[in-house]
């Protein structure tokens, strides 16, 4: 019985002081935020007509089509239809898979895709026809 009074006394205290100290913080923004704000507009994805060029050396490329629609889970990865590499296959305009998908943590090369690099999109991004949100001076890589 003694530690349930124990903890309650604390539990107690801990309530009496943040109380107290909740009610000496101050915002540290200069200006008050808006208690409502309207969403952002919806930007139109970039169309596939081109590929994006990429900004840095190793940046994985930007996807130039809307994905939403693509299911991309254990059981199928619609990306592969178009993306994977298939002997035979008319060259299509779309971007082959890179090589280092092939290739494990060991450096290993095999002949399907590596576990790792199965979920596009955790590397690969839509890309949105959307002005910056700062102002930049940054050049793209050559």
């Amino acid at each position: 019985m003694k530690p349930f009074f124990f903890i309650a006394f604390v539990i107690f205290c801990l309530l009496g002081v943040t109380g107290q100290v909740s009610a000496e913080l101050n915002s540290l923004r200069t200006e008050a935020v808006p208690t409502t704000a309207s969403a952002p507009k919806m930007m139109k994805f970039i169309k596939d007509k081109e590929n994006v060029d990429r900004t840095f050396k190793e940046q994985p490329p930007v996807v130039p089509h809307e994905t939403e629609k693509y299911a991309v889970n254990l059981k199928e990865n619609k990306c592969l239809e178009c993306h994977i590499k298939q002997p035979g296959k008319d060259k299509a305009k779309s971007v082959e898979i890179g090589e280092s998908h092939y290739v494990d943590r060991s450096g290993k090369k095999h002949d399907k895709l590596v576990g790792g690099r199965y979920f596009c999109n955790q590397c690969h991004v839509p890309q949105v026809d959307a002005p910056p949100l700062i102002g930049t001076d940054f050049q793209a890589a050559k």
